[in-house]
């Protein structure tokens, strides 16, 4: 009876977890639910979120170049200005011109492109947190 209990909390529990991972995580941006058209998804241990709504969020401008496939946002900041150019599929990025080498890529899922979370938003001077028990991700700007 117990060996029988035991298997069944131990399944029950592998399960939670399991829709836990298969569902979008939830982004939260200086404690605000973060809305998208379409949903985050985790690809590569990575957070990937639908470009336009992030950069929009924190009040970069965005272009989307469909010919070379290619994201560019700028954000004004203290300093001037960050800008962030992703192209689909390539793991070479550019934060003010800089290169810098992605773990995972920009890439089309559906019909919209979508970025790491993490890379823009450090990039652009926030902190970014990863809840793995809610499969939350916390992005703080404000200081």
């Amino acid at each position: 009876m117990k060996k029988t209990a035991s298997c069944f909390i131990a399944a029950a529990a592998l399960m939670c977890a399991t829709q836990a991972l298969a569902s979008s995580p939830t982004v939260y941006l200086n404690g605000t639910e973060m809305t998208f058209d379409a949903e985050p998804y985790i690809s590569e241990d990575r957070t990937m979120v639908p470009f336009r709504a992030l950069f929009e969020a924190v009040d970069a401008d965005v272009v989307w170049d469909a010919e070379t496939q290619t994201v560019i946002a700028v954000r004004p900041d203290e300093t001037g200005s960050t800008s962030i150019t992703l192209q689909i599929g390539s793991t070479d990025a550019f934060v003010n011109e800089e290169k810098v080498t992605l773990d995972k890529a920009a890439e089309i899922t559906g019909d919209r492109t979508f970025v790491p979370l993490r890379f823009v938003m450090e990039s652009l001077g926030a902190d970014v947190e990863w809840d793995p028990d809610t499969a939350s991700v916390y992005i703080t700007t404000e200081g």
